[in-house]
């Protein structure tokens, strides 16, 4: 049973790793709001430019950084490792955030995007005293944007059904980051409640200024 919930854990951590988090925002986008009525076209090639901002070109650059010996885990788990890919992500996202504001995105859209650059700076300060849970931090950015587009009638799923669904996600998620012993249940509260406050925040003030 202990191998089982292991494994489990482990296929968990790898679908939810925190650089995967904006395509899955991008796809809770396009599939629960008024964006889903767009043709196919647009909504691949948003889709795509994320995986390749956001996705691919980290992942390059931490392999880069590892083949260096600046990078002792690709996978990140020693906090000191990731001062540098931290930085390079925000990068990343600031770059998508000026794409989807150059195709005239929903400001929601890239406020999200603006709010999980501002995020990973955060973290990444704290991350030089302390090791916060970036999995956690992920599912907080999605259950931010999920509550946000129920809030402001953007939601086409009925009721409150999206944020319940990704608030259980969530708590699949950081118990599995809690079994594989990779983080403390400080660590992870920690992580998804700052990026839970810090997107919606960003959200919100997008709204007000519109």
């Amino acid at each position: 049973m202990d191998k089982i919930l292991t494994i489990t854990a482990r296929v968990i951590s790898g679908l939810t790793f925190p650089l995967l988090m904006p395509t899955y925002a991008m796809l809770l986008a396009f599939s629960t709001t008024f964006l889903s009525f767009l043709p196919n076209r647009p909504i691949l090639t948003v889709s795509l430019v994320t995986i390749g901002v956001t996705v691919m070109l980290p992942i390059i650059a931490i392999y880069v950084m590892h083949t260096l010996g600046i990078v002792s885990d690709p996978l990140l788990n020693n906090r000191r490792d990731r001062s540098l890919p931290f930085v390079f992500t925000v990068f990343t996202y600031l770059g998508l955030s000026v794409y989807l504001w150059k195709i005239h995105a929903p400001q929601w859209m890239t406020a999200f995007m603006v709010g999980a650059a501002a995020l990973v700076i955060v973290i990444l300060f704290i991350n030089m005293v302390w090791k916060i849970s970036g999995h956690a931090a992920g599912m907080g950015g999605l259950t931010a944007l999920s509550i946000f587009l129920v809030y402001r009638g953007y939601s086409i799923v009925p009721g409150v059904w999206l944020p319940c669904i990704v608030i259980i996600a969530s708590g699949i998620v950081c118990t599995s980051r809690l079994l594989l012993n990779r983080h403390t249940l400080g660590q992870v509260a920690a992580g998804y409640a700052l990026s839970l406050m810090v997107i919606y925040l960003s959200m919100l003030l997008s709204g007000t200024v519109s």
